[in-house]
């Protein structure tokens, strides 16, 4: 998995894609993250180890972006991006939408950090979201975890339900095709009988 600095834009992503057959097009580290490579890094093995984001790359072409933004005084906030293919969308949907500019095929969660200076805060913040990023698990008396996996679960069902109902009306629109297909045939099956019936009547009768 190759890891990338570039700007926080969804247009930046087609432009460049790993040299492998997974349908993770690309993984880029964007923000403060471009000085804090060893802090990157954490987010990305912690997205390797979560199964249900890996068997959604799998299941839809993504780009994936980790960024961090100095807030207030030296708070940071930090975040994972998912952009995903949309498949329940139709082609014209997908080309309209990107010329309107919207965005809204994507998994995004957030996680801060407010330590003493901005370092810290960034460490606070990458190790909060490492937590999201990861499997629900329990931690002594609580659960932790599972954020990104409920959103990305969410997501893929919204997509199965769609393309559920998309596949359900193209039946509908072809059953009176396949119905009349059926009928004729079952008319020149009969046809065919009848003649038969027919000839042999006239044979037997000669």
């Amino acid at each position: 998995m190759q890891v990338q600095n570039v700007g926080l834009s969804q247009n930046n992503y087609s432009q460049k894609h790993n040299p492998n057959f997974t349908a993770i097009k690309s993984v880029k580290c964007d923000g403060l993250y471009k000085k804090y490579p060893e802090l990157a890094n954490e987010l990305v093995t912690a997205f390797k180890k979560n199964p249900t984001a890996m068997e959604f790359c799998k299941k839809y072409d993504v780009d994936v972006v980790f960024y961090a933004v100095k807030q207030m005084q030296d708070a940071v906030e930090s975040s994972i991006h998912i952009f995903f293919d949309n498949i329940s969308k139709s082609k014209a949907r997908k080309f309209f939408d990107k010329v309107l500019g919207k965005n809204e095929d994507k998994v995004v969660i957030h996680a801060w950090g407010n330590e003493y200076s901005l370092p810290r805060s960034l460490e606070k913040s990458t190790a909060n979201l490492v937590v999201n990023i990861s499997p629900e698990r329990k931690v002594g008396d609580r659960f932790c975890g599972g954020l990104l996996d409920s959103h990305i679960n969410a997501v893929d069902k919204e997509m199965q339900r769609v393309l559920k109902i998309k596949a359900q009306k193209t039946q509908e629109k072809e059953a009176p095709l396949v119905n009349k297909k059926e009928t004729e045939k079952d008319l020149q099956n009969a046809t065919f009988k009848l003649k038969d019936s027919i000839d042999s009547l006239i044979k037997k009768g000669s």
